[in-house]
C-alpha cells in the first residue's frame, strides 16, 4: 500500500514539473528572416534569449497555436544585442493561420519591455500578411503606477509596434500607460525613432505616453493610423524628457471610465528646445468624464507646457468633437495652447472643432467652453492660426458664464491670424485679449490687422461626431479659406483646392464658385446683348491670367460670370475682352473678391478703366471699338478690313460690324477711322 502511494506521488510530482517547466515545448519557433525553423521553445523570451547576442541576420519568432503563455517571466524582456540594424530586425508575430492569439498576465511591471534593443519590431498580423488587428497583449493588472502593458526603455531605438491590440485593465490609478516611452539615464539615444502604427491601444491612464530623460531625450517617435480608446486622463501625453513627435491618423476617444477631473484627447508639454511636434489628420471624439467636480477641465488638444526656444508645433487637418455636457466643468476646450517663456512657432491650420453639451454651474465672467483657445504670453512667439472651423453650440450654467467660438486671451507675439470661422449659440462669437465680440465689424476692428476675412456663423457637421461638412455647407463662399504653402490634402488626404481651399479639415469634393458681378458699356453696340471674355490676371509682373470666363451682357451691360481659381483676399486685374473692342483693364492696383463675390461698374468713370481708357457715350464711360484684329490697337489695318466687308455687303455676326446691326456699313467705318485718329491702344500695366 506504501508502495502504491508512493507511485502515485512520484506520477503526480512528474505532471506537476511537466507542465511548470517542460510545458508548451514547442509554442514558439525561431526562425531566421526566411522563415526557416532554427529551435523551437516554450517562451518568447527563450526564443530571444536563443539568438545570438551580436546578430548578422534578420530573425522571427512565431507564436503557434499552442501557446498559452505559461512559461512566460513578466515582463517579458527584449534586451539589447549588437548588430541591429533596417536589414537585421527581429520580428515577433503569430504564426500564419494563427488567429486570435493573446499575450495576457496581471503584472505591476508591465507585460513586453523592449530595454536598450533596436529594430524589435512586434507584428500583431499572423504570418506578418493583411489589414486586420490581431494579437492581443492584455495587462489585466488593476492596481499599480507601473503596470504599463509595453515599455520602451533604456535606449529602445527604431522599433515597430503594429496591428495589435495592446490592452490595459487598469483606469483611476495614478502612473500607468498602455505605451510608454520611458527614461534612458545611460544611453544618449533615448527611446528614439520608434513607431506604433495601425494599433488598438485600449484603457489606462493613458494611451500612450513618453516621460524620458531631460539629457538623453526621447525622439522621433510616431503614432499613426492607431485608435486609441477607454483612457482615463489622456489618450497621449508627451511629458518631459521628450522632444520630436509626429500622431497622424488617430482617432482619440474617452468613455468617461474614471472620475479624474482632468480628459484630454492629447496633451504635450514640449518643453526641451527645438522640439517639432505635428498633431495631423486625426479625429478627437466621442470624449466623455464621469467626474462631477467643478475643477473637471476637459481638452481635445492641449499643449500644456511652455515649449522650449525654437521649438515648431503644428496642429494642422484634426475634428476634435467635445459634445458631452461634462457636468460642471470649468474648461471645455477644443484646441488649448499655452506657453509663457520662450519664443516658439505654433501653427493652428485647418482644424474643425465643435463644442457642444449643456453646462452646469461655472463662474460668472469666465470662458468656459471655446473651440480654439490662445493663452501664449510668450513675446517671442510666432503664433499662425488658419482656416478653421470652430464651433460652440454649448449652452447653460450660471448667468454670466462665457461659451465662445474662438479666444485670443493673450495678443502677445507675431500673429498671422485670419481666415477663420466661428460661431457661439449663446452669440459670444470670439474674444480678442479677453473682450468677447458679438459683432464681426467690432471684432475685426479689435483683431486688425488680423482676422479681416474671418467670419461669424453656424456650419453644417455630418454629426456631432462628424465633422465633414453637409447640406448648405457644402459650396458655401463663406467657408473659403486661403491656400497655405505645403499643405496639399485635407483630414480624408484628399487634395485641397490649390486657389480655393474650404476652411475646417474637410475639403468637400463640390468645387467654390467665385462671381464677378461686371457692368460694361460698348462705344458701338450696347445697348445690344453680345459676348464677352473676362480674365482675371494677377497683379503683379508678369500678370498670368488666373481664371477666365464668357458670358453675355445684357442690355444694360451687366453680366455674372463665375470663376473657380479666384480666392478671397487676393487681387486681381479684371480685363475684358469683345470681338472688336479694345482690350480694357480695371484701374491699377487691382480689385478684391470677399465672401466670393467682388460687383465691378466700369461705367461710372473713366478711371474704373486702367489709364483712364474709355470714352463717354450718353452718360456712361465705354469701352473703346474699331480693333477688328484684336491686336491691340485701332488703325487703318482695321479700317481696310471695314471698308472690304462694306464694300462686299457683308452681313450677320462678323467682327466688322462694330455696331452690332449685323450689316457691315460706312457707319462702322466711321468708328474705326475716329478712334484710329485719335490713336486709341490698349492701357496695361
Amino acid at each position: 500500500m506504501k508502495k502504491s502511494y508512493y507511485l502515485l506521488f512520484i506520477a503526480l510530482f512528474m505532471m506537476t514539473v511537466n507542465n511548470s517547466v517542460f510545458g508548451q515545448p514547442n509554442s514558439v519557433e525561431l526562425q531566421n528572416g526566411g522563415g526557416v525553423l532554427i529551435s523551437s521553445h516554450s517562451s518568447i523570451e527563450e526564443a530571444y534569449n536563443a539568438i545570438p547576442a551580436a546578430i548578422l541576420q534578420a530573425y522571427i519568432i512565431e507564436i503557434l497555436t499552442a501557446y498559452t503563455g505559461a512559461n512566460e517571466v513578466f515582463p517579458i524582456d527584449l534586451t539589447l544585442k549588437t548588430g541591429h540594424s533596417a536589414a537585421n530586425t527581429i520580428t515577433i508575430r503569430p504564426d500564419a493561420g494563427n488567429t486570435g492569439e493573446s499575450i495576457v498576465s496581471t503584472n505591476t511591471n508591465g507585460i513586453i519591455s523592449i530595454e536598450d534593443a533596436d529594430y524589435i519590431i512586434i507584428d500583431g498580423r499572423p504570418g506578418g500578411t493583411g489589414t486586420s488587428i490581431d494579437l492581443l497583449i492584455y495587462n489585466t493588472a488593476t492596481t499599480g503606477a507601473g503596470s504599463n502593458t509595453i515599455e520602451f526603455n533604456n535606449g529602445a531605438t527604431n522599433c515597430v509596434l503594429r496591428y495589435c491590440n495592446v490592452k490595459s485593465n487598469i483606469s483611476g490609478t495614478a502612473g500607468p500607460r498602455n505605451v510608454i516611452f520611458g527614461t534612458s539615464a545611460a544611453n544618449v539615444t533615448g527611446n528614439s525613432d520608434n513607431l506604433v502604427e495601425h494599433c488598438t491601444l485600449d484603457g489606462s491612464r493613458s494611451g500612450v505616453a513618453s516621460s524620458g530623460t531631460a539629457a538623453n531625450p526621447n525622439r522621433g517617435n510616431v503614432i499613426l493610423n492607431c485608435s486609441i480608446i477607454n483612457f482615463s486622463y489622456a489618450g497621449i501625453w508627451w511629458l518631459g524628457g521628450t522632444t520630436d513627435l509626429t500622431v497622424t491618423g488617430c482617432t482619440i476617444s474617452s468613455n468617461g471610465s474614471s472620475d479624474n477631473t482632468i480628459v484630454s484627447g492629447i496633451i504635450a508639454s514640449p518643453t526641451a528646445d527645438n522640439s517639432t511636434l505635428t498633431f495631423t489628420r486625426n479625429k478627437v471624439v466621442n470624449m466623455n468624464a464621469l467626474s462631477t467636480s467643478t475643477s473637471l477641465a476637459v481638452r481635445g488638444v492641449y499643449i500644456s507646457g511652455s515649449p522650449g526656444t525654437g521649438s515648431v508645433v503644428t496642429i494642422e487637418n484634426n475634428f476634435v468633437a467635445l459634445t458631452s455636457n461634462y457636468n460642471s466643468a470649468t474648461i471645455v476646450f477644443g484646441i488649448f495652447t499655452v506657453g509663457s517663456l520662450d519664443p516658439h512657432i505654433m501653427n493652428v491650420y485647418y482644424n474643425s472643432v465643435l463644442i457642444g453639451g449643456t453646462q452646469t454651474g461655472g463662474l460668472a465672467g469666465r470662458t468656459v467652453s471655446s473651440g480654439i483657445v490662445k493663452q501664449s504670453t510668450a513675446p517671442g512667439i510666432v503664433y499662425n492660426q488658419k482656416n478653421n472651423i470652430s464651433i460652440n453650440n454649448r449652452t447653460g450654467g450660471t448667468l454670466g458664464v462665457i461659451h465662445s467660438g474662438g479666444a485670443i486671451n493673450e495678443s502677445a507675439g507675431i500673429l498671422d491670424i485670419d481666415y477663420n470661422c466661428y460661431f457661439s449659440a449663446t452669440g459670444n462669437h470670439a474674444s480678442w485679449d479677453s473682450v468677447n465680440y458679438l459683432s464681426l465689424a467690432s471684432y475685426k476692428a479689435a483683431a486688425s490687422p488680423n482676422e479681416q476675412n474671418s467670419v461669424f456663423k453656424n456650419v453644417n457637421f455630418v454629426s456631432n461626431n462628424d465633422l465633414h461638412l453637409t447640406g448648405a455647407s457644402i459650396g458655401d463662399p463663406d467657408l473659403i479659406g486661403t491656400p497655405i504653402a505645403g499643405i496639399t490634402t485635407d483630414i480624408d488626404n484628399q487634395p485641397r483646392s490649390a486657389t480655393a481651399p474650404y476652411k475646417g479639415a474637410d475639403e468637400p469634393l463640390a468645387i467654390f464658385f467665385s462671381t464677378l458681378n461686371l457692368k460694361i458699356n460698348l462705344q458701338a453696340c450696347s445697348p445690344m446683348r453680345d459676348t464677352i471674355t473676362v480674365l482675371l490676371r494677377d497683379t503683379a509682373s508678369p500678370y498670368i491670367v488666373i481664371d477666365s470666363a464668357r458670358g453675355v451682357i445684357d442690355s444694360n451691360g451687366a453680366v455674372s460670370l463665375s470663376f473657380t481659381n479666384a480666392v478671397n483676399g487676393a487681387r486681381y486685374y479684371i480685363v475684358v475682352k469683345h470681338r472688336n473692342s479694345i482690350e480694357t483693364w480695371s484701374r491699377a492696383g487691382g480689385e478684391l473678391f470677399t465672401g466670393g463675390v467682388l460687383n465691378y461698374d466700369f461705367t461710372v468713370a473713366a478711371s474704373q478703366a486702367f489709364g483712364n481708357n474709355q470714352i463717354l457715350v450718353n452718360g456712361k464711360w465705354s469701352i473703346y471699338t474699331g480693333d477688328v484684329q484684336q491686336d491691340g490697337v485701332v488703325d487703318g489695318s482695321d479700317g481696310a478690313l471695314i471698308d472690304n466687308d462694306a464694300f462686299n455687303f457683308v452681313s450677320g455676326y462678323v467682327a466688322t460690324d462694330l455696331n452690332c446691326d449685323s450689316i457691315v456699313d460706312g457707319s462702322d467705318a466711321a468708328f474705326a477711322d475716329n478712334n484710329a485718329a485719335n490713336f486709341v491702344a490698349i492701357s496695361r500695366p
